[in-house]
């Protein structure tokens, strides 16, 4: 994606999270990296320089092509799938390539003085996110209240590139900075404070509850990697530029950036349904995989839910949950997840299993015994496994609320962001 520099103003609309971050060594993807040259989205955009960044010669450290990084290490990376981005390379006559931000199995996310360019593995044959957007966009001006949607990420306009092997298309997007999952891997290894995976949750669930509601949407793919912190300004961009221009080395700088207030966003709807369903397939990452998934039987928004419950409990730094992995060969299985689930929050109820008694068979006995296709974790129920509170009995009855083997069972995002771990 690219970013841009100007964009509406969120202030007013989004609560602020808030985290002290400490130093930090600055690696190629989480740098912030475009410079525009001119723009045709004047109803967005101020106007641009028309003038082109001269980027740097020299001074910089060239990466063996035998070494495999970043989305090369992707198990079915395919190089000619994506679309081959060279430092200051202008697109559409607009946009001045300077670094690097992010990559993805589908996609590359480049960055942009004033905007993010999404550019697509040519091979992508159905994109979600146009059609996400033009479902939202019919919900937006009808909001009189907008603080909802200042929680999405917005995507401004959309073009083609002309690749060697394709067509690549590409997202115009709004600007923001990392990810959670990022800033989590980079600043927080051990978890972030229990105050700021409140804030993220509320500005999470503000996100979810406008999509539900208003637009009717499920989303799918909610985990800390598409919750992106958003800019009031775009300050850091320009520090963050200069960083980038005048030391492009892939991990050199340091850099202090002290107490800073953001905005958060949902992004990335690549794997969005819209309407309510109930729909089919599997969806979501394998670790936030809800029951009723496994079970193949027809989900909705509550698919949501659990997984906005197992994003606050990653981004509090608690032992992972869910890993769906053999403990002896690494494989993902759906009774090691199933198993996993039975050790956490204790047998499925009968309502349950009666929604798919043919898939029912293959992991439960007629009265519902567990037939141990893979052994219930020993020691692995919330409480044991939830290591990063003190007083933790608010949080776990949230996480009982959001994850429940009935989907049914799951409040909704409004309701659940009157919790009383939330409000507290």
């Amino acid at each position: 994606m690219i970013y841009t520099r100007h964009l509406t103003r969120l202030s007013s609309y989004s609560r602020p999270i808030t985290c002290q971050l400490p130093v930090y060594p600055a690696t190629r993807t989480e740098r912030f990296l475009w410079t525009s040259i001119s723009s045709s989205l004047k109803s967005f955009l101020p106007k641009l320089p028309e003038k082109r960044r001269l980027l740097p010669t020299s001074g910089y450290q060239v990466i063996d092509s035998n070494i495999v990084i970043e989305e090369e290490a992707i198990p079915d990376y395919k190089a000619d799938r994506f679309y081959p981005v060279k430092l200051g390379e202008v697109f559409e006559g607009r946009f001045q390539v300077i670094a690097k931000l992010g990559f993805g199995s589908s996609s590359t996310i480049w960055r942009h003085e004033y905007v993010a360019l999404k550019v697509y593995v040519h091979t992508s044959k159905y994109l979600r996110e146009p059609p996400f957007y033009d479902q939202i966009s019919r919900h937006l001006t009808n909001t009189k209240s907008q603080y909802e949607r200042q929680n999405i990420r917005r995507v401004l306009s959309t073009f083609q590139l002309a690749g060697p092997h394709g067509i690549h298309p590409v997202l115009v997007c709004e600007a923001s900075q990392m990810s959670l999952r990022d800033m989590k891997t980079v600043f927080f290894p051990n978890g972030f404070e229990e105050s700021f995976v409140k804030a993220a949750t509320i500005e999470l669930l503000k996100a979810v509850d406008f999509l539900h509601t208003r637009a009717g949407v499920v989303h799918t793919d909610i985990h800390p990697g598409n919750l992106l912190l958003g800019l009031y300004n775009n300050n850091v961009l320009q520090v963050l530029e200069e960083m980038e221009l005048d030391s492009p080395f892939l991990a050199s700088q340091f850099q202090t950036l002290g107490l800073s207030i953001w905005p958060m966003l949902l992004s990335d709807f690549g794997e969005a349904r819209i309407g309510p369903g109930p729909h089919g397939g599997d969806i979501m990452p394998l670790e936030f995989r809800a029951p009723e998934v496994l079970l193949y039987v027809g989900w909705s928004y509550p698919v949501d839910i659990w997984s906005v419950g197992l994003t606050a409990w990653d981004l509090l730094g608690c032992q992972r949950l869910f890993t769906a992995r053999d403990e002896e060969d690494g494989q993902a299985y759906d009774a090691v997840h199933f198993a996993e689930m039975i050790a956490a929050l204790g047998p499925p109820p009968a309502e349950f299993l009666a929604k798919n008694p043919e898939r029912r068979a293959d992991f439960w006995g007629e009265k519902g015994e567990w037939l141990e296709l893979a052994p219930i974790p020993e020691g692995r129920t919330l409480e044991s496994v939830e290591n990063q509170l003190e007083n933790n009995e608010k949080f776990l009855k949230f996480i009982r609320r959001a994850l429940t083997w009935l989907p049914e069972a799951r409040p909704t995002a409004k309701e659940l962001m009157q919790d009383p771990w939330l409000t507290s």
